[in-house]
């Protein structure tokens, strides 16, 4: 009951896939998986490529409490959180999730929707709980629950949902710009998988729903095919301002490479800081007088790359990047309504 967002270069960007938030809330929860299914990815991805995952990757689960839906928890399955998260709120143990017993961070750390949170795997569930102390549970498959089902975590009533009935008209619109898609498409009713349900063999699938995957890519099986030749070097170029900006007004822009010094400017109202790099690692932070903030990381990485950060307020605004000489980059700064 989640969905899973599958790049065809899926392997190549395993854990370096930046992970935005969906939401404006807070991150309460952090886990490690427990039990067989806690090393099945790195068994998968040393079987199919034959190499070892990076040795400071760690696989975790992310949970944030909207501001909007206080009973839903948005899980985030494979992933990486920001070190700014990982600072803040300490792992808990999934027995003690299981046990209604884990107890979220204090604070936690407050996220806005399109915020960096994590890297890795593309996979989100939205679980709504219908009773209990609403302690996320990873009470999820029929083998906890026959091992777990009198625990707390397996008896309360969740409701699980498609991050598709919440997502916003203006972000579906990316959707549509590249396919021709409803929402629909992205989501599998009760009525139809029980018509069509899916064969397993103890944990395995017997059957696959490849066909529930929409493509937005192109075709996997083009995209995994062997050259007969070395294809000629594609010279290629970053994003200009205009197109950054795209029409809204520009209060300021830079570009790299490396790490200049960067004239601070002035922001009267609100704005957003809209990046593109040709690689990385890169990391900007803004600091608006009351101390710097990270808004934008990306690890080690090649091909063009944009992000949007949400709105950010007003002050004498200086803008910190850092970057190697290898790494070509443009921010353009937009006044925002």
């Amino acid at each position: 009951m989640k969905h899973y967002f599958r790049p065809t270069n899926y392997y190549e960007v395993r854990f370096t896939q930046p992970i935005y938030s969906p939401v404006d809330g807070v991150v309460l929860y952090v886990a490690e998986g427990v039990g067989s299914s806690k090393d099945a990815w790195r068994v998968d991805y040393e079987q199919v490529t034959g190499k070892s995952p990076p040795s400071d990757y760690r696989d975790l689960k992310m949970y944030i409490r909207p501001d909007d839906a206080p009973n839903l928890w948005v899980r985030f399955h494979h992933v990486y959180p920001v070190e700014e998260i990982l600072n803040v709120v300490p792992l808990s143990s999934e027995v003690d999730m299981m046990r209604g017993l884990a107890r979220p961070a204090a604070p936690g750390f407050r996220v806005s929707a399109g915020e960096l949170v994590a890297y890795g795997v593309g996979e989100i569930s939205v679980e709504r709980h219908l009773d209990g102390n609403g302690v996320p549970s990873p009470c999820t498959a029929g083998n906890q629950r026959s091992s777990w089902g009198g625990l707390p975590g397996c008896a309360s009533k969740r409701q699980f949902h498609s991050i598709f009935e919440f997502m916003t008209d203006e972000v579906f619109d990316q959707y549509r710009a590249v396919a021709d898609v409803t929402r629909d498409d992205f989501m599998i009713s009760t009525e139809e998988r029980s018509a069509n349900p899916l064969m397993c063999e103890g944990e395995d699938f017997v059957t696959r729903d490849v066909g529930a995957y929409v493509s937005l890519q192109g075709s996997p099986e083009i995209e995994q095919s062997i050259p007969t030749e070395e294809p000629a070097a594609v010279e290629v170029s970053l994003p200009s301002t205009e197109s950054l900006a795209d029409g809204r007004t520009v209060l300021a822009s830079f570009d790299g490479p490396g790490a200049p010094q960067l004239e601070p400017f002035d922001a009267v109202e609100n704005y957003a800081l809209v990046i593109a790099s040709d690689g990385g690692p890169i990391k900007v932070t803004v600091d608006d007088g009351s101390g710097e903030r990270s808004i934008y990381h990306r690890p080690e990485s090649s091909g063009i790359s944009t992000y949007e950060t949400s709105a950010l307020g007003t002050g004498n605004i200086s803008v910190t990047v850092e970057a190697t000489e290898q790494v070509g980059w443009r921010i353009v700064v937009i006044a925002l309504p």
